[in-house]
């Protein structure tokens, strides 16, 4: 093998975003954030005896505000009001024209460790401004684009 087959590559430290910069089309976010609630929206068990629990909690930055959905139990024991936390890898997903912030089996949810070296999670009183700033609170409409007339219609 060659020396430089040898040596590895370092890894790069993540981008972080702020919440207002989240698009309806938004993949691979990274955020760094505070937990300001958490309410069980759906809880059902199925025919076959499983259970499904889906809960939101409302995330913050000093930027603005976001609903993530949680719906692996290792979500729920991580996001409790009050957490500080790191997310990776998520995604934005649309709810009834809403949007939903979701991390799904390639995504990371974890708590703020300084171990890191990140930047530091929101403080309580800069959340104030934050809360009333949701992103999941706007409703987007889907713009169909006008599909090209076929030769002989007017």
């Amino acid at each position: 093998m060659s020396e430089e087959k040898k040596e590895k590559k370092a890894l790069r430290k993540p981008v972080f975003m702020n919440i207002s910069e989240l698009e309806p089309e938004s993949r691979k976010v990274y955020l760094i954030s505070k937990v300001c609630e958490v309410k069980t929206v759906l809880e059902h068990t199925r025919p076959d005896g499983t259970k499904v629990k889906i809960s939101e909690a409302k995330i913050a930055d000093k930027s603005g505000s976001v609903t993530l959905t949680c719906r692996s139990d290792e979500h729920l024991a991580i996001v409790k009001q009050g957490a500080d936390l790191i997310i990776r890898n998520a995604t934005v997903r649309m709810y009834k024209g809403y949007i939903r912030l979701q991390v799904d089996k390639w995504g990371v949810i974890e708590e703020y460790d300084t171990k890191w070296g990140y930047a530091a999670p929101p403080e309580e009183k800069d959340l104030n401004l934050a809360k009333e700033a949701d992103i999941s609170a706007v409703e987007y409409e889907e713009v169909k684009e006008d599909e090209p007339k076929k030769s002989g219609e007017s």
